[in-house]
């Protein structure tokens, strides 16, 4: 994939006690994919509330990376509120944690994160949201904030989400526009596609996006890997003219609708290089191209690198990270 923006990513991730390690990992392995298979240079730290180890809601723990008060400015802050948001929200040390809000370009709040910052009062006049569960009571307990029953909200340079699903959409949006969307296809194909069965619905869901129509081409250009249809056949098939396909896929995906479908069977392909244990030929037959070199020149055309393989280190963290984010 070709980046579109920005030549380096810096994040900070915030976490209070009891944090989720499902939201957790929904905020940080889709820039982990974009990282390791575009070679973007992204880079984050992990930081905790009192500078402490802490333990997740499921008991796992997790140390900060370096103290607050040496993080930094960032181009990204993820907070990350717990299960004991409550406590957290009356501790006199809160503020001194959020001040990490001032030297970040864009804030994401997920979980309860929203309600520590609406307590820090840097939500004052802004929308946002949290989990469904404690809308009400956060609408009332924070008057000077608009509360929205959304899975997320964007408000200016703030974000707010409330569960997991929610969060990986934000994230998936961040990637988009920062990397571009073929950046996004990766990211999200790599946890919510099986890519021991590549059907369309499975890959539609890849890409959440509002546009039912996109999500109806997407599933069918999944379901043809093997086989890609040609754009006129894709546009009848979705009742559509070819005119109508190409203006829809500029207007809400940033690109023609044949590269998006490219850049679909290589982000297979390059699964299956790092998975399956195929031979080159039989991945580039099972991804639509006539052989192993015609899949080559198609991905050094369109990414810039020679080779569909990850670097070494790259690879050897795809393959420990895939049973955490699936």
């Amino acid at each position: 994939m070709k980046l579109i923006l920005p030549a380096r990513l810096t994040v900070n991730i915030l976490l209070f006690d009891a944090y989720s390690n499902m939201l957790l990992a929904c905020l940080l392995e889709p820039l982990r994919v974009v990282r390791d298979a575009a070679r973007a240079d992204i880079s984050w730290k992990i930081l905790t509330h009192g500078d402490r180890p802490l333990r997740s809601s499921s008991g796992l723990t997790i140390a900060p990376d370096l103290p607050l008060a040496k993080a930094g400015p960032c181009n990204l802050l993820l907070v990350i509120g717990g299960d004991r948001f409550r406590s957290d929200a009356t501790d006199p040390a809160l503020r001194r944690s959020l001040r990490l809000v001032r030297q970040a370009g864009a804030v994401v709040a997920a979980d309860t994160g929203a309600w520590l910052l609406a307590k820090a009062g840097y939500l004052d006049g802004r929308r946002a949201t949290l989990h469904w569960q404690l809308l009400p009571e956060f609408s009332e307990t924070f008057t000077d904030v608009v509360a929205v029953n959304a899975p997320h909200v964007r408000d200016g340079r703030w974000t707010t989400c409330g569960s997991a699903a929610a969060a990986l959409e934000v994230i998936l949006q961040e990637v988009a526009r920062r990397f571009g969307p073929a950046a996004r296809f990766d990211a999200a194909a790599m946890f919510l596609n099986d890519p021991s069965n590549p059907v369309g619905a499975e890959i539609a869901l890849a890409v959440p996006h509002p546009h039912a129509k996109i999500r109806q081409i997407v599933g069918l250009m999944a379901a043809h890997v093997e086989k890609p249809l040609r754009l006129p056949r894709l546009a009848r098939r979705c009742g559509m003219t070819l005119r109508s396909l190409a203006r829809l896929f500029e207007t809400e995906l940033n690109m023609p609708p044949g590269r998006y479908y490219l850049h679909l069977r290589l982000a297979r392909a390059r699964e299956l290089t790092l998975q399956s244990g195929l031979s080159k030929s039989d991945i580039a037959a099972r991804c639509g191209f006539s052989s192993a070199s015609a899949l080559a020149r198609a991905y050094r055309r369109l990414s810039g690198h020679p080779s569909i393989t990850s670097s070494p280190k790259a690879a050897a963290s795809h393959s420990r990270s895939r049973g955490t984010g699936r």
